[in-house]
């Protein structure tokens, strides 16, 4: 599902390519007790199963599983690999760049990236490089995103049977930003996560 992606997110084989769906700033109201903001509602979204890099400078080089998203101008970008069970297969499957302010992270430059997906069920592995990636998907690259911190972003929506009963995966890069973090939602939650939803996704008209 991932087209962040997001390539950041974080690239979504889930869903269809598109612009970014959705910009939500992250104020104080949206805070909980412990400063946070929560946006990751227990039991109904899925971390990354899978983080690790490519790099277009070592082609060949396989970094293995990391827990960062890391990304580099024009060379080392990330990839993300979501695990979505079977019994998910009538929900809707919702991709986010969950981007507080914090000092958690390493961030400086223009803020764009670029999400690519990956063909549903063609995960990463210890051996993925620049050169082998997954297969690619159906749809082509999004158009590149803004997104700097303070903010969430709605990346895309789309129908969790495309990938139910296995991995969904793809590729966030950029041109112009140095940006590593940890995929985290333990303490404040930072980073590219699927929710689960059901019924007609946000802003679907109904049927006439």
């Amino acid at each position: 599902m991932y087209t962040l992606a997001l390539a950041a997110l974080v690239s979504t084989a889930l869903a269809y390519p598109g612009e970014v769906l959705r910009v939500r700033e992250l104020t104080e109201r949206d805070n909980g007790a412990d400063g946070c903001p929560h946006y990751l509602p227990a039991g109904q979204y899925e971390k990354p199963a899978y983080i690790t890099q490519v790099s277009k400078s070592q082609p060949d080089k396989a970094f293995g599983p990391n827990y960062n998203g890391i990304f580099t101008p024009n060379d080392i970008s990330s990839i993300f690999s979501f695990d979505i069970p079977a019994e998910r297969a009538d929900a809707n499957c919702t991709l986010e760049f969950l981007f507080p302010k914090s000092n958690d992270y390493s961030y400086s430059g223009g803020g764009s990236f670029f999400f690519t997906g990956f063909n549903p069920g063609s995960c990463p592995g210890p051996w993925t490089t620049y050169n082998d990636p997954p297969a690619p998907g159906p749809f082509p690259a999004f158009p590149p995103i803004h997104m700097e911190p303070g903010n969430l972003y709605t990346i895309d929506v789309g129908p969790c049977f495309v990938a139910a009963g296995t991995c969904a995966a793809g590729m966030t890069g950029t041109n112009d930003t140095n940006f590593s973090f940890m995929e985290n939602d333990g303490g404040c939650p930072i980073g590219i996560y699927t929710e689960y939803s059901y019924g007609l996704p946000p802003g679907t008209p109904p049927s006439s």
